[in-house]
């Protein structure tokens, strides 16, 4: 099946590379969401916008007082040191104060005073790690996407994997792995515990063959993971490809999804992206 599923990449790489969805940014993983801490801290967040490679934090804090600051980086830039497992942004922290919100808002009042710095590592598309200091008091919280309401992934694509093969017990099948074509996505909830259900229907020279890959969705922020799914290729009623894969960075939007996907199966380990684009009607 593997050699199968190589002789079709020449043909749905074309169609392929039309029809995935960009992602939200070239640069890296989109962090853009609401992150928190957890319920141990329920009250404490912040804010996080990206575009390009640069980040926009807003957060949600209060002085010794306890009552509310408005803390801003908007020009959070990759640091020219990146980690070697995550991506790091770092800028000038502020503070504001502006007009009274009940009367008329004058930009001339608004005043913005650089009382810090923050950093931010993130070591998975889900986790990460913030610095800041505030007039030379220092914070450093774990922080996780806030998930309030999973998205869901169900509905009618054209798309699928594309792969690399490695570590194949037979090395002629090292190489790009495509398994594209009609895609069926079905999801039960939304919530921890939801299954998912990735079928793709495509056409090899031994007729059609269908991709089944299922597992359990994880909500984290507007994204989801997939760890210890199974996924098996058949044709003709025989099954070919047999394995486990894990998905990453699940990102479900109106007109697709893309993620992040390694798999194995018995002949070869595969790291790509999987996804698509929705068919139109759906």
């Amino acid at each position: 099946m593997i050699r199968q599923i190589h002789r079709l990449a020449a043909l749905a790489f074309a169609g392929l590379v039309l029809a995935l969805p960009a992602r939200a940014t070239p640069y890296s993983t989109d962090y853009t969401d609401l992150w928190w801490v957890g319920l141990a801290e329920d009250g404490w967040g912040v804010n996080v916008v990206q575009q390009g490679d640069v980040l926009f934090l807003t957060f949600f804090v209060y002085g010794s007082d306890n009552a509310a600051r408005w803390l801003v980086a908007p020009a959070m830039g990759a640091t020219a040191a990146q980690p070697a497992n995550g991506t790091r942004f770092s800028g000038d922290l502020y503070q504001t104060t502006g007009p009274w919100f009940g009367g008329p808002f004058n930009p001339a009042q608004v005043t913005a005073n650089v009382v810090g710095s923050a950093t931010v590592t993130f070591d998975s598309p889900a986790s990460g790690t913030l610095s800041y200091t505030v007039n030379n008091t220092p914070v450093v919280k774990a922080i996780v996407r806030q998930s309030f309401r999973a998205n869901s992934v169900a509905g009618f694509y054209y798309g699928g994997m594309l792969a690399i093969a490695s570590q194949c017990g037979n090395s002629q099948n090292n190489g790009a792995v495509d398994v594209v074509g009609s895609m069926t996505v079905t999801q039960t909830g939304v919530q921890t515990g939801a299954q998912a259900s990735f079928q793709v229907d495509f056409f090899t020279s031994r007729g059609a063959t269908t991709c089944l890959f299922a597992g359990t969705v994880v909500p984290q922020g507007r994204l989801a993971s997939i760890t210890g799914g199974n996924w098996s290729c058949s044709s003709g009623g025989t099954v070919d490809n047999r394995g486990s894969f894990t998905m990453t960075g699940i990102d479900p939007q109106r007109n697709g999804f893309h993620a992040a996907i390694t798999a194995t199966d018995q002949y070869c380990n595969y790291s790509g992206r999987f996804g698509g684009t929705r068919e139109a009607g759906t």
